[in-house]
């Protein structure tokens, strides 16, 4: 299955200067197997969102994609 991953307001190596990226998992993947097939899913400050809603860190690993979703990553920052 396909699912899209996109980068806000940060970069990572691994995307060179691409803002987003597909990827081609395997049906019943989480949210963790995606990220760990990035190489990031041991960064403690990153987030992830799938699809608008926010994915705690301790639900990764049962957090399932489907087809087409989209997993936003990005760090907390201050602001206003």
């Amino acid at each position: 299955m396909k699912v899209t991953v996109e980068l806000v307001a940060i970069e990572l190596p691994q995307f060179g200067s691409a803002k987003r990226r597909t990827l081609d998992l395997a049906a019943g993947a989480s949210v963790a197997d995606a990220l760990s097939g990035l190489g990031v899913d041991g960064d403690p400050a990153l987030l992830a969102m799938v699809n608008g809603e926010a994915v705690p860190r301790d639900y990764w690993p049962e957090t399932p994609l489907s087809p087409d979703d989209t997993i936003s990553l990005f760090r907390p920052f201050k602001g206003g």
